[in-house]
């Protein structure tokens, strides 16, 4: 399985730069673009260690950052991230893009408006985030539906003037 997905990423990404500030320990960040966005083994099985809160978003720390402060619902964050539908397709990323996005809180599903703000600059957390908190219910054709998995890495909370 894995084999062809990086058939089918390899396409995607062979002209795009890699981030080298993705925020990935130094091994995962070696790893090409496209080994990189293959699911995780546990895409739809958190593992025990996960934490669940009250609206069912579920999360595990794959990666301590140095601290820093963590955002406030209000605040624009600099992240990196993958996200896989429970098929297991990388519907999107920031990796083959080669940079960081740039996104207001408040203009994100709900599933990564309660988890981002768990986070510390540095940190890169794996997010099981269920539909309703995700793009069920909305707008759009284009959006995958469902339960979905995210790797997100904070870079930055940015000061807006």
């Amino acid at each position: 399985m894995r084999l062809r997905y990086l058939m089918l990423l390899s396409a995607l990404v062979l002209s795009s730069p890699l981030s080298a500030a993705t925020g990935l320990e130094p091994a995962a960040r070696a790893l090409p673009v496209a080994e990189r966005l293959l699911p995780p083994d546990n895409l739809r099985l958190p593992p025990a260690n996960a934490v669940r809160t009250a609206s069912g978003l579920r999360y595990v720390v794959l990666q301590a950052g140095k601290g820093g402060r963590q955002p406030l619902p209000t605040d624009t964050v600099e992240i990196d991230y993958i996200g896989w539908d429970f098929q297991g397709r990388a519907f999107d990323s920031t990796l083959p893009r080669g940079a960081p996005s740039k996104f207001p809180l408040t203009g994100l599903i709900k599933g990564w408006q309660e988890g981002v703000p768990l986070m510390r600059t540095g940190d890169t957390f794996r997010f099981w985030i269920p539909g309703k908190l995700a793009y069920d219910g909305l707008p759009g054709g284009d959006t995958p539906k469902g339960n979905l998995v995210f790797d997100v890495t904070l870079h930055a909370v940015v000061q807006e003037p």
